[in-house]
């Protein structure tokens, strides 16, 4: 097909597969289900069966991420001297935020400690700030890319440049805690392969604070992955061994290269630490198109790992991690349709019982205030925007970013990823 009737068919699709998902609900949920109990008999809505059942594992994964950010892994374990670290900063068209990743590991309290900005080639204003931090900072080097285009190659290409055989990397946009490195290096030299902490988006107004929320969330449904031994880690807050990186072969250039590096962890038998105790902040997006955009490239992103994981599970030498591993990549799509689904059995619980709609509701709010609560405590964050009443609705966008990628990828994606605007924030 021509690339216009594409767009047409990626278009009509997205919009057909919403409808239809939605229309769904709304079908499914008028179902009347009938208990009888001795000589008594009740009727329920589906919908209240589903949007109950949603309501707990909401409420679950509330308690587990509560439990992990204000009681989980003491964050008093930690060594100050050791091996030599480098820490890898890719940044690309970063130049007004990049400081703010350098400053914050120079601050850090584990030593030695290197830093390495890893710019493109065709990024002048970046790989002139980086200049100039590395002539202001004896700790700070820059290098350029070796194979210029995304995060993954340049991470990559700082290993290969490196002789340290420890490593953490951070966006240049983020702020890591002082005690980040000490704390990752103990568990390192425990013997954990990958130690990953939790990042989240600094909530300075209306958009970023919906967009702390949709990361509450996220981190939530992470952690109903580990239940079955599948930890999920990133390509920033994040450290790891040479040994690790080499196993897994480094990154790999993909959209989302953050969670198919945590498929070739799993796959590879490494060993995952998270701690959530261990916090970094970045900047989060400043206009609802950003927030859009960005979240898009990720849903975009869980396509992409799950056709390669299938194709790859095809063509290779299948095994027990295959299972997992591709069981997990397509049910992440999969949970974009039934976020729809569930979406219209909330707003028709809304017309025939209103109290029953408001379920979910109070388990997505305790969960926010609940980690909101410990972030603010920490001084990381301050109070909310009003925006944060919208939290809810990050299920409903989840859904249709899920449907419009599935679309996108499979008819018009080009490899282009979407960039969000950082001014230093």
């Amino acid at each position: 097909m021509s690339a216009d009737v594409n767009h047409i068919a990626e278009k009509v699709g997205t919009i057909l597969g919403i409808g239809g998902l939605l229309s769904l609900g709304f079908y499914t949920d008028a179902d009347i289900w009938t208990i009888e109990i001795g000589s008594t008999v009740f009727w329920i809505f589906e919908g209240l069966v589903s949007v109950g059942l949603f309501s707990v594992i909401v409420g679950v994964a509330g308690i587990l991420l509560t439990y992990e950010v204000w009681l989980g892994k003491s964050s008093s374990d930690e060594i100050r001297n050791g091996p030599p670290v480098q820490a890898i900063v890719p940044a690309y068209h970063d130049a007004d935020v990049v400081h703010e990743s350098v400053t914050s590991l120079l601050d850090s309290e584990y030593a030695p400690l290197c830093i390495a900005i890893v710019v493109e080639p065709d990024d002048e204003r970046t790989r002139d700030r980086a200049a100039e931090l590395t002539d202001q900072y004896e700790t700070v080097s820059w290098i350029i890319n070796d194979t210029p285009g995304s995060k993954a190659t340049a991470i990559n290409t700082a290993v290969e440049h490196s002789t340290a055989d420890h490593f953490v990397v951070f966006d240049a946009d983020e702020r890591a805690s002082p005690r980040f490195v000490p704390i990752a290096m103990r568990s390192l030299l425990n013997g954990t392969d990958v130690f990953q902490g939790r990042r989240m988006p600094r909530p300075t107004g209306p958009i970023e604070t919906v967009a702390y929320c949709e990361r509450v969330v996220v981190q939530a449904g992470y952690l109903l992955g580990e239940l079955v031994g599948f930890t999920h880690c990133q390509s920033s807050a994040t450290g790891f061994t040479r040994e690790a990186f080499n196993r897994v072969g480094g990154y790999r250039d993909m959209l989302t290269e953050d969670i198919y590096f945590s498929h070739q962890c799993y796959r590879a038998g490494l060993t995952v630490t998270r701690n959530s105790r261990c916090t970094s902040t970045m900047e989060a997006p400043h206009t609802f198109c950003d927030l859009w955009g960005q979240r898009k490239r990720w849903r975009i992103g869980h396509v992409q790992v799950a056709h390669r994981r299938i194709s790859e599970a095809m063509s290779g030498n299948r095994n027990a991690s295959d299972l997992l591993t591709v069981g997990r990549s397509i049910g992440a799509v999969l949970a974009g349709g039934v976020l729809l689904v569930l979406t219209a059995h909330v707003l028709f619980l809304f017309v025939v019982s209103t109290e029953s709609a408001l379920l979910p509701f109070a388990s997505i709010f305790g969960m926010i205030a609940a980690v909101w609560s410990h972030d603010a405590a920490e001084g990381r964050i301050g109070r909310p925007s009003w925006s944060i009443v919208f939290a809810p609705l990050v299920y409903l966008g989840h859904g249709v970013l899920t449907v419009k990628a599935l679309f996108e990828y499979t008819l018009t994606w080009n490899g282009e990823w979407y960039r969000v605007v950082k001014v230093g924030t």
